[in-house]
């Protein structure tokens, strides 16, 4: 129905302009070609004598030249333009319902958790450690004691005392015990060979009595020539020890460097 009237007006429209284009020819054609009017001929007038002429009783009727009526230019009509018949409207095509896209689920990749195995680690080997036992000092044997001292025996052990560098430096006793070992002092001839330094800390008891005992290392070298020697130095040392009056525990480091 709407492309039917959508035609009609199409062809009312066509046929207006056509007819509008037509008189505006017409109109523009007569502005440039201007009719010429054909003007009447003049009337000339005749002088007659009339003494020459036996004028006749009747009169004489002159009438006038028969005017001429002008030709009008008549343009012949133009062939009106041929109406040409209405194309047909196309069809619109039917729309196509719009097709919903539904989006795919995307695929869970499942990720492979690789397990860490945690490598046992490894143990280092315990090294033995050689321990010295001694026996503790001034411990007295109580098969030995007397019956009467026997409450004696069961009474507890007196914490001897420790002389080193930190405590007694400024000592006479501790200065003298030091001054024996340096006087001594004998470098190891294997370690002097192989060119090992070091400084190795020993640690021994000087009882009241002049005697010496437990001598051990309480710090290596890194030598077991150098630790050795330290403990010979010692021994040698201890005849010239001083007389204390008591038991004391003596750590001191001794140096081997060479020059």
């Amino acid at each position: 129905m709407q492309s039917q009237l959508s035609l009609n007006k199409f062809s009312n429209f066509s046929g207006f302009t056509v007819s509008a284009l037509v008189h505006a020819f017409f109109v523009v054609f007569l502005l440039h070609h201007p009719f010429e009017q054909i003007k009447p001929a003049e009337n000339k007038s005749i002088k007659i004598n009339l003494h020459s002429f036996n004028v006749p009783t009747s009169t004489v009727e002159i009438s006038s030249a028969p005017q001429i009526a002008p030709e009008v230019m008549i343009p012949e009509p133009t062939p009106p333009a041929p109406v040409l018949p209405p194309k047909e409207a196309e069809k619109p095509k039917p729309i196509q319902p719009i097709k919903e896209i539904k989006p795919q689920p995307k695929k869970m990749e499942r990720k492979k958790v690789e397990k860490k195995i945690e490598k046992p680690k490894e143990i280092a080997p315990l090294q033995p450690t050689l321990t010295q036992n001694t026996p503790p000092a001034n411990v007295a044997n109580p098969n030995n004691l007397p019956t009467t001292n026997a409450v004696q025996a069961a009474a507890p052990i007196a914490k001897i005392a420790e002389l080193n560098l930190s405590n007694s430096a400024g000592s006479e006793e501790f200065k003298k015990i030091v001054d024996a070992i340096v006087k001594n002092q004998r470098y190891p001839k294997n370690a002097k060979k192989m060119r090992q330094q070091g400084v190795a800390e020993v640690k021994f008891l000087i009882r009241k009595n002049g005697s010496v005992d437990e001598i051990k290392i309480a710090k290596s070298s890194g030598y077991a020539s150098l630790d050795e020697g330290a403990i010979n130095n010692v021994k040698r040392a201890s005849k010239d020890f001083p007389m204390l009056g008591a038991d004391y525990y003596i750590n001191i480091p001794i140096s081997f460097r060479l020059l």
